[in-house]
């Protein structure tokens, strides 16, 4: 059974997850900082696998407005633009863990970290399994855990990884190893548990979860800086995912806030939404996000076992 993103009457969900046409705000401790408002918010359940609701653990748009999802049935599902399920597939093997990070490349491979198996598994459109690479380890062209995958518009992808390297691998588009950089710490360029990763204009933005904080990298590998000004940097709990809309702002999930906060590429916090719950308006434990061409922003809400479609 598949549902629509749209606002369709036919959605398979309980009603009261759903609301339509209505301006919609988010919850925020934080008395000073502005509220995200939409004009709508859309829960939607999970394909089922058997007898259960897999969890959605991570997301991307390709150009297109197809929107390929992760979950944690080993699952890799595509919706079209209208939100409709159209194909599905599963990982090679995924009785280890499930894989927590994809991204469609620019010649229509879905790349997928492949946490647990230490690797990067490659897709043609249809879940045909193109090629893979990585093996555990430290080592150039290895891995341990990871988690996210971006591409530049030269082709190049950067891979983060958890798991006591806590590093930053770059890889020409044939998957040939260029360089790394980060490492396991909570100074300046390092990491715990890098999440999230968004390339940008020469520069890579990285989701430092552990640390609480995004970090700015130039895609050579030099650090730059913490996002946001010293005095004022954004407060974010846990960030598990970044992704960036047209207009160049970031969007980071929050694990540990259970909401989602934009910001400006250099760190200006432009609004927050959502609390803890399982309601409209809320989420539990957030893995990952994805923003459309459109500006629709969908978010993988874990715990609540449901993608949830933000409308500006």
């Amino acid at each position: 059974m598949t549902a629509d993103f749209a606002s369709s009457p036919k959605l398979a969900w309980c009603a009261a997850l759903l609301l339509s046409s209505v301006l919609v705000a988010g919850c925020s401790s934080e008395g000073d900082t502005p509220i995200l408002e939409f004009r709508e918010v859309h829960a939607l359940s999970m394909p089922p696998e058997g007898p259960k609701i897999p969890a959605p653990r991570g997301a991307t748009f390709g150009p297109d407005g197809e929107l390929y999802v992760l979950d944690d049935a080993g699952r890799v599902l595509v919706f079209d633009s209208q939100g409709k399920l159209i194909r599905k597939w599963f990982m090679p093997e995924y009785s280890v863990g499930k894989p927590e990070g994809v991204w469609r490349f620019l010649d229509g491979r879905i790349a997928v970290a492949d946490t647990h198996y230490h690797r990067v598994v490659l897709f043609d459109a249809e879940g045909n399994v193109l090629n893979m690479h990585g093996e555990h380890g430290t080592g150039p062209g290895q891995f341990e855990y990871p988690v996210a995958i971006t591409q530049d518009p030269h082709g190049n992808y950067y891979v983060c990884e958890y798991g006591g390297g806590d590093r930053i691998q770059k890889f020409d588009v044939d998957g040939n190893w260029l360089l790394e950089f980060g490492g396991f710490g909570i100074n300046d360029g390092e990491f715990q548990r890098p999440s999230g990763i968004v390339w940008r204009e020469g520069f890579v933005y990285v989701a430092d979860a552990i640390n609480n904080r995004v970090q700015v990298f130039r895609d050579s590998g030099e650090f730059v800086r913490i996002a946001g000004a010293p005095d004022k940097r954004p407060s974010v709990q846990y960030p598990y995912d970044l992704a960036q809309d047209v207009s160049g702002n970031l969007w980071v999930v929050e694990y540990g806030g259970n909401r989602v906060t934009k910001m400006t590429p250099d760190g200006q916090t432009l609004g927050v939404f959502g609390s803890s719950g399982g309601g409209s308006g809320q989420f539990s434990t957030p893995w990952g996000i994805a923003v459309a061409a459109d500006g629709r922003v969908i978010v993988c809400d874990t715990g609540n076992r449901r993608l949830v479609e933000l409308t500006p």
